[in-house]
Order: C-alpha cells, then sequence, then structure tokens
C-alpha cells in the first residue's frame, strides 16, 4: 500500500512537461506565442529548426535571460449540499485543510549535482546561451547551445495545505551540449540536424497522509478505547486488548501526518536529436518544418520515507501483539521503523515534437506566422518502476493490486493523450529597426480530467506574449518580450454518497475522489479544489557577431 501511494505521488508530477514544453526557450519565440518554424528567430533555431541557422553569418554569440513569474494556489471546500451528519467514518468537514487557508506555490529548481531547491521568491531567472560559425563562403552554418527545453518546479512552505501534494518538486530538462548545423541546399531551401545531450531530472519532497475509512476506522477503535485524553491529546496508558491486540501504541487518524517522503531521480546522458527544414520559394511565404525526437532516460536514484513518531510507535507496538505479529506477517504490515530508503530505477520519455508553420509578409512590413505542433504523449501510457531488492512492504501492495505490483517492481497507469496545438504570431516593421511582435498560443491540456492534481495544476491554458526587436547596429540584435499565461480548474468532489465513481467525471482519481477506501494518492477526498496557474515572463536576448 504504501509503496504505490509514494510512486503515485510522484506521477502526477510528470504532467507538466505539457505545461514547459517550448516554453522560455528564446525571447523572440515566446512574443510570437512560439509560432517561428518558418520565422528564425537566432541561435535556438537549434530547438525550433536547426534549418534556420543558414540564416545566420560569420561568427555569432547569442545570451539571453527569461524572467519567470509563477503563482500556482488552490482553495479547498466542502461540496454545497454537505451534510455533516452522514460524514461516517471519515469526516470530511473535520479536515484540517479547510481552517489552514489557500494554497500557495512558488518557484522550485533541481541543481545537477546539487540537488533540489524550493526559491522563496515567485520569480526565477532562466539564461541560456549559444555560439554559431558560418565559414567564410561556405553553405554550412555550425551552432551549440545550452539551454533548458523543459523546467518546472513548486515549493510550498511547510504548514501549506497543498504539502500533501508535493512541497518541493522540479521536472528538469538541461540540454548541455547541442552540436547542430544547418545546410543551405540552394539558395529558397536549407535542411538542418542537430545532436542534443541533456540532463534529465524528476524530483520532489513532499508530506504524506492517509485519509481513507480504513484508518477512520482505527481512529474510532482508539477512541472508544481511550487511547489518548480528548483534550491534551496524551496517552492515557489504556489498551484494554492488549497483549492480544495492540491499538493504542500511537495516536493515527485519516488527517495525521504519517510522514515526508523525498525522491531524487537522475540521468546525465539522455541523447536526442531535431531535424529541420526551410523553404522560401519568394519574398512573401516561407514553409518550416522542424522535429524533435524523442529520448529515453533511465532515471536512477534514491528514495527516503521518514515516518512521524506516532505513526512509527503504533506500528511498533501493534507488531509486538500476538494478533499483530501475525496479521503484520501475513500482509506484511509496517514494522515501526523510523525510516526506509532505498534505490530506485524507471523510464522516461521525453515525447517526440513535430511542429510545422508558414510565415506571410504583406507589403513588406507586416507579417504573419502560422504554426501547428503535436506532442506524442501518447508514450506516457504507464510508468514502470524496478527497485534495487525484494522489497517487504511492497506486499501488501501486490495483495491489493496484483496487476500492477510484484515483490521488486511497481506500473503505474498514466495514460496521457498526445495534442495538437495552433500557434498564431504577427510582426510589423515599424522601420528599418525596429519590429513590433505579438502572439497566441493556446495550449492543450494531455492531462485526463481524471488525473489532474495540485503536482500539475495545468488545464487548458492561452499563452499571450508581445515583444519587438531591435536592430542595435549592422552586427548587432535585441529582442525584448513580455508573456502571460493563466489556467484555471474547477475540480469538484463526488457526491457524499456516490456509489459508482465513474459516473462523476468532474473529480480527479489523483487528487479528491470521494472513494473512501482508496489506499493509492488521493490526499484530498470528497473536497471541492480550484486551482489557478499564473505565469508571467518577460525576456531579453543580445546577440551580436565577433
Amino acid at each position: 500500500m504504501r509503496i504505490l501511494l509514494l510512486v503515485a505521488l510522484l506521477v502526477p508530477s510528470l504532467a507538466k512537461a505539457e505545461l514547459v514544453q517550448n516554453l522560455f526557450i528564446d525571447t523572440k519565440a515566446m512574443s510570437l506565442g512560439n509560432a517561428v518554424t518558418a520565422d528564425p528567430t537566432g541561435i535556438m533555431d537549434i530547438h525550433f529548426n536547426p534549418a534556420g541557422l543558414t540564416k545566420l553569418e560569420g561568427r555569432q554569440v547569442q545570451v539571453q535571460l527569461q524572467g519567470v513569474m509563477l503563482r500556482s494556489e488552490a482553495s479547498f471546500a466542502l461540496p454545497k449540499g454537505y451534510d455533516d451528519t452522514e460524514s461516517g467514518l471519515l469526516p470530511i468537514h473535520e479536515d484540517p485543510v479547510l481552517n489552514e487557508g489557500n494554497s500557495h506555490a512558488d518557484v522550485a529548481i533541481y541543481i545537477p549535482g546539487y540537488g533540489l531547491v524550493g526559491v522563496p521568491l515567485p520569480v526565477l531567472a532562466l539564461p541560456s546561451a549559444g555560439i554559431s560559425i558560418n565559414p567564410p563562403g561556405s553553405k554550412f552554418t555550425f551552432a551549440n547551445a545550452v539551454y533548458a527545453p523543459m523546467a518546472a518546479g513548486f515549493s510550498k512552505g511547510d504548514d501549506d495545505p497543498g504539502r500533501y501534494q508535493a512541497k518541493t518538486i522540479a521536472l528538469q530538462r538541461l540540454t548541455y551540449l547541442s552540436p547542430s548545423f544547418g545546410y543551405k541546399v540552394t539558395d529558397e531551401f536549407s535542411v538542418g540536424a542537430g545532436l542534443l545531450f541533456s540532463h534529465q531530472a524528476v524530483a520532489l519532497e513532499q508530506d504524506i497522509r492517509a485519509p481513507n475509512i480504513l484508518v477512520g476506522v482505527l481512529e474510532e477503535l482508539q477512541d472508544a478505547f481511550g487511547c489518548f485524553d480528548a483534550e491534551t491529546g496524551e496517552p492515557t496508558g489504556n489498551d484494554p486488548l492488549a497483549p492480544l491486540l495492540t491499538l493504542c501504541g500511537g495516536n493515527v487518524g485519516p488527517f495525521d501526518d504519517v510522514g515526508t517522503l523525498k525522491i531524487n531521480t537522475t540521468e546525465s546522458l539522455s541523447p536526442s536529436f531535431n531535424l529541420g527544414l526551410l523553404w522560401e520559394p519568394n519574398g512573401w511565404f516561407k514553409f518550416g518544418v522542424g522535429y524533435q525526437s524523442e529520448a529515453t532516460s533511465q532515471l536512477k536514484g534514491d528514495y527516503d520515507l521518514e515516518y512521524t513518531d506516532e505513526f512509527a510507535d503504533f506500528f511498533r507496538n501493534f507488531r509486538s501483539s500476538i494478533i499483530g505479529a501475525i496479521g503484520g506477517a501475513i500482509f506484511s504490515l509496517p514494522t515501526g521503523n523510523k525510516r526506509e530508503r532505498g534505490f530506485v530505477t524507471t523510464e522516461l520519455t521525453y515525447p517526440q515534437h513535430f511542429q510545422a508553420g508558414v510565415a506571410f509578409q504583406y507589403f513588406d512590413v507586416f507579417h504573419l506566422n502560422l504554426d501547428l505542433g503535436w506532442t506524442d504523449y501518447d508514450k506516457w501510457d504507464e510508468l514502470y518502476f524496478e527497485f534495487d531488492r525484494d522489497v517487504s512492504f511492497l506486499s501488501t501492495a501486490r495483495t491489493l493490486s496484483p496487476d500492477l505490483v510484484t515483490s521488486s517492481t511497481l506500473t503505474m497507469p498514466l495514460n496521457f493523450k498526445s495534442v495538437w496545438n495552433y500557434k498564431v504570431g504577427a510582426s510589423w516593421d515599424l522601420n528599418s529597426r525596429i519590429q513590433l511582435r505579438a502572439g497566441l498560443e493556446p495550449r492543450k491540456s494531455s492531462i485526463p480530467d481524471d488525473s489532474r492534481s495540485l503536482q500539475a495544476p495545468i488545464g487548458f491554458a492561452r499563452l499571450y506574449g508581445v515583444g519587438l526587436g531591435y536592430q542595435w547596429d549592422l552586427d548587432t540584435v535585441v529582442d525584448l518580450s513580455l508573456s502571460f499565461m493563466k489556467s484555471v480548474q474547477h475540480i469538484r468532489a463526488d457526491p457524499q454518497n456516490a456509489e459508482n465513481f465513474d459516473d462523476y467525471p468532474n473529480s480527479s482519481n489523483s487528487l479528491n475522489r470521494n472513494c473512501l477506501t482508496c489506499v493509492v494518492t488521493n490526499p484530498y477526498p470528497g473536497l471541492d479544489i480550484d486551482t489557478k496557474l499564473t505565469i508571467g515572463a518577460a525576456g531579453i536576448s543580445f546577440r551580436t557577431k565577433f
């Protein structure tokens, strides 16, 4: 049961890939809604369309900085019409998160060689840099850049009500080496390719609780036996069934903390490749295609689960009783150890992405870009975890889910969906030096409704961008951008007395399913939850010849 919980907590975090793909990579691209497949951006064409590198003459260097402001919020409420007199063994109206205010998350990052770092600010700076060389008279242009094609992270306070779905989390792919080239086949047609070497990381820290009916029954028994003083919570010394059965070893309940989980997995060498072509048959029309290959990373790392004193004491005393010793051995229940840790591996596929676009020019000064992109999230149908040894506590999970669990492996279904997105960008050459830009990208979510969570609070969102390009001199270009995106979700719980959960698609199996016997991740059962994710970014890019 616990290992299902442990790994299921990680699953929703992976859904953030759709949120961060093609974001904050290039200043010009952000201002044009990422509709740049047929409108070369500069050295960052390594990512969007390597054929566009042929537009770079001589030797050039580019540095840019994206200042990202991220704010994730969530509110919790009882469903309309909730009746606390029919709450049963899981009194949802007593959930303490209802009195802890709204959840607020700032940013977090993963630093290779150091680990997961929460940033106590809503603003994060994302730098990138690159260099290109076009030998005199050559049809080749060579380039290399350091950038992050995927970067997302959230950080919450120790007492934040959203801490049961990632107190700190980061999903990050850092490309540290990207040798690429563009080749001008003819004056109208160019091709390009690049080989990318990246560092992939998935890491989190999270508080855990188990709000289900089984723990609710246990709390009721402790209250009936008078195990703890109702006012002070101190042990009374009562344990009427000992030594046959010991239930008063530690104060546990459905809304009490179980412990804190930390997971840290990385792959330092994850290769992929990019391809592109650019066709410019005349002065007013361009057509471009960009392809980013998938990359399969063998993530390796460790997990560390530290239990609260109450939880550990309960099972240590429970296993010391006659029935506890027998039942614990049969079902591989916790032994009462304060801490469990080990090594874990999993395979994560960075999904392939295809994008095609056209660019039109009108009256020599107006430009219109239209792009269509597809990301292969069908690859994320499941995650497979393998542990370095037979793990005793997998036996309980195997009893509950024999199709998903063995003594040393776990399969976690995802069922993500591939999505198509369109993008629109427009620009106006104000004069020979200044170009004004604006863009729009409606971004569909690949996350199924029944997998929504606080770790990935992203549904449908629109990205708006504005900016300008300034020709500083014959050799230097400065690009500026401002962009904004917001996603709002209303995740409604099932009715209080729901029997067939499949009839209520507005709730989520990964968040608030009103399933009182659920033992996988479901930390806020029966609560209505609203989420709001707001992202703003300001970027500046400087490119010059040297």
